[in-house]
């Protein structure tokens, strides 16, 4: 609700607190069919003017940005005639920090970024957010070294920034940020600080929200480089809502490959909301220091407290063990690991409960690990490419096997596909449990037809849409727990038999299984899904070892 809700306006008083002439409140009400209508004056309100609802008219004029020649002198670009009404009724300035985010990232970036790269100028953008917004001691010492104006402060600046992330997130972050300070040389960073510091009081929200913003734009640099760098939003509030499903009790939320912290800050937050924020506890493992700083950042600027992130690699090792709570195991696992990736680790690691993975694909290193990393009565959601549902390599058909024997799998989400921005591969969600020996059926959801199209290589899972697959998710657990036999939504979902299951060699592609009528499930079933796989699988692998050679020739020639 708005902070003016109740609130009545004249026409006088719209011209005073939008900061125009009385006339051009007319104007506005002539020219533009969908300005607010009076609204009708209360019983015993004095006068005959005529009246408008604060709340109303502030909608409409955040929508309309005051032209560069109107401008005082210190509104920044993209402030709306509906910052200055919220100002001058004693609100504040609604969301000049994200139209000052996307400034500095586009209309202005080559001005503030200087010689520093892309990458590193979103990597200090993100940074003085956090400090802005988590560490007002150390903002209160930067902005007084942009009031001396000395030619050393862009360098000064970062170095301070340095210290205070260095302080709370750890000195590897500290070194990476003092290592780029040696690169600001012309950046004109005073400037920038000052263009943060005008966005109005500190609103942890909109910090968060500026730094996904930063975070995608980051990813869609380096994307391509090092795999999705961000999950995609449909896919991380799924994975979100289905992990907090029955949450009571969870103390502790796991990532073991945290990208930017996304999944994990969702997820944390999920559960959070059930069990209280002081209660639970949010680790995660990351290839590089570098993406561990940013997901610190994201995570902070989220209201994730105290994370403990660690080193990681893009497959299952030692690095990305259970951690602090080894023995105990978590709580809750999430992840979104990098797909279909060669594994290195031991073939004789205490996580093959079902047998060592196969060396050219880590997708089954991965979902083992989400199971063997929890405790009992703990959950796990790892999102994986459809294939891994259907592989026919021996090793992944065996681990499949003995994985749906044991009771580790509960039920897999089918998304549609092209939700991800550098791929248009189709993933599956893998709802996986602790496992207690036996299992009598497994939840399928296809979800694959939800998707709705945003572009002509992508597609989005809309909120409605969501929350469908998890209302069919609470459905089957409640029919579960009442002794209920589960009906199924045709062509959305099915619990499917364990017999039903062996019979189709343990394959577990929602897509063999809902019911519906379903144009792209070939004729043939199992045994051409299990040929298409083995297929997949050879172009995947050769796909990435395209990218490694690119990749080993740009670094040749300094690129």
């Amino acid at each position: 609700m708005s902070d003016f809700e109740g609130v009545l306006v004249t026409r006088a008083d719209i011209a005073r607190s939008a900061g125009v002439k009385r006339p051009a409140v007319t104007n506005w009400e002539r020219r533009h069919t969908d300005f607010p209508v009076p609204v009708e004056r209360p019983a015993g309100l004095p006068g005959d003017v005529e009246v408008f609802s604060a709340a109303d008219v502030l909608a409409w004029l955040d929508l309309r940005t005051v032209p560069a020649n109107a401008r005082q002198p210190e509104e920044p670009e993209g402030t709306t005639y509906g910052d200055r009404f919220r100002a001058s009724l004693g609100g504040t300035r609604s969301r000049l920090l994200a139209k000052t985010v996307d400034r500095l990232l586009d209309r202005e970036a080559e001005r503030f970024r200087g010689e520093l790269s892309p990458t590193d100028y979103i990597t200090l953008l993100l940074s003085l957010l956090y400090v802005r917004a988590g560490l007002p001691d150390a903002w209160q010492q930067i902005r007084a070294e942009v009031r001396k104006g000395f030619p050393h402060t862009g360098a000064l600046i970062v170095r301070l920034v340095a210290e205070a992330v260095g302080g709370s997130l750890g000195a590897a972050h500290r070194a990476l940020l003092d290592a780029l300070s040696r690169n600001v040389r012309d950046v004109p960073l005073a400037d920038t600080v000052r263009e943060l510091d005008d966005t109005g009081p500190v609103d942890l929200k909109e910090h968060a929200e500026a730094c996904e913003r930063l975070l995608t734009r980051y990813g869609d640099l380096v994307g391509k480089r090092a795999g999705d760098f961000f999950t995609p939003r449909a896919v991380v509030d799924v994975v979100a809502d289905l992990v907090a499903e029955n949450g009571r009790g969870v103390r502790h939320v796991h990532d073991p490959f945290v990208r930017a912290g996304e999944l994990l800050s969702a997820s944390w937050s999920a559960v959070a909301a059930t069990e209280g924020r002081e209660r639970v506890g949010a680790s995660g493992a990351g290839v590089g220091e570098h993406p561990l700083m940013l997901a610190g950042m994201n995570l902070a600027l989220h209201g994730v407290p105290g994370a403990a992130l660690h080193t990681g690699s893009a497959a299952p090792s030692d690095a990305t063990g259970p951690g602090p709570e080894e023995d105990r195991g978590y709580d809750r696992v999430v992840t979104n690991p990098p797909f279909n990736m060669k594994f290195t680790g031991s073939v004789d690691d205490r996580r093959w409960r079902y047998g060592p993975p196969p060396r050219h694909n880590a997708n089954f290193a991965w979902l083992q690990y989400a199971v063997t990393s929890l405790k009992p009565g703990g959950r796990a959601a790892v999102v994986m490419p459809d294939i891994a549902a259907f592989s026919a390599n021996p090793r992944e058909q065996r681990i499949r096997t003995a994985m749906v024997e044991d009771g580790a799998v509960e039920a897999l989400v089918a998304l549609p596909a092209q939700l991800f921005t550098s791929t248009g591969i189709s993933v599956t969600v893998w709802l996986l449990r602790y496992p207690e020996g036996r299992c009598d059926e497994v939840l399928l959801i296809d979800a694959r037809g939800l998707g709705t199209p945003v572009s002509r290589v992508r597609q989005e899972l809309t909120p409605p849409n969501a929350q469908r697959l998890l209302a069919e998710y609470r459905r089957w657990l409640a029919d579960r727990a009442g002794g209920r036999p589960f009906s199924g939504t045709e062509g959305l979902s099915e619990a499917v038999s364990l017999d039903r299951i062996r019979e189709q060699g343990h394959l577990l592609s929602p897509a063999l299984y809902v019911p519906g009528v379903r144009p792209d499930v070939p004729a043939g079933g199992a045994s051409v899904l299990a040929a298409r796989a083995g297929r997949l699988a050879e172009a995947q692998r050769r796909a990435r070892e395209a990218d490694v050679a690119v990749e080993r020739m740009l670094e040749e020639y300094g690129l």
